[in-house]
Order: C-alpha cells, then sequence, then structure tokens
C-alpha cells in the first residue's frame, strides 16, 4: 500500500473522530445534566464522547509515528540545528 493512500486511509477517520470528540465535548461543556441535544440525552453524549476518543487517540498516535521523520526535520530546522536548513517532506 503507498503512503498517499496509507494517509488518506488513517486521516479521514481521525478527521471525522475529531469533529464528533470536538461537538460531544462542546455539548457536554455547555450543556445542562437534563437538557438533550439533536435528540440525544447527556448520557449519550457523553457515550459518543468516551467512544469516538480511544480509536481517536489510537489513530493519532499511528499519524504520528507515519509521519515522525518530518517532525524530527522540523524541529531540527525550527532550532536551527539542521544548517543549512534542509527541504522537509513526508514521503
Amino acid at each position: 500500500m503507498n503512503k498517499t493512500l496509507m494517509n488518506y486511509i488513517i486521516d479521514i477517520p481521525l478527521m471525522i473522530l475529531t469533529v464528533l470528540e470536538g461537538l460531544s465535548g462542546i455539548i457536554l461543556q455547555f450543556g445542562s445534566r437534563n437538557a438533550s441535544y439533536l435528540g440525544m440525552s447527556m448520557f449519550s453524549w457523553k457515550h459518543i464522547h468516551v467512544i469516538c476518543g480511544v480509536p481517536m487517540v489510537i489513530l493519532f498516535v499511528i499519524h504520528l509515528a507515519l509521519h515522525w521523520r518530518w517532525v524530527i526535520c522540523i524541529t531540527k530546522n525550527t532550532f536551527g540545528l539542521n544548517k543549512p536548513a534542509q527541504a522537509c517532506s513526508i514521503e
């Protein structure tokens, strides 16, 4: 499997989970205990928040591992450890 396809397979679900995690987090933060939003109880929103959080963290760790060389390269360029600065690519 080429790297572009692998990134696509990981990044799209990661984006969807992040949006769901953020939306449920906002609803949980600002909602009242007995309220319901979009036809779902606060218990359901908390359940969604937890269920989305675990795979989101797992996919984020995989995403970070796949781009680790890029992270190191950018960090070295930022702090001037690469002289001259290298062009960093995800490859």
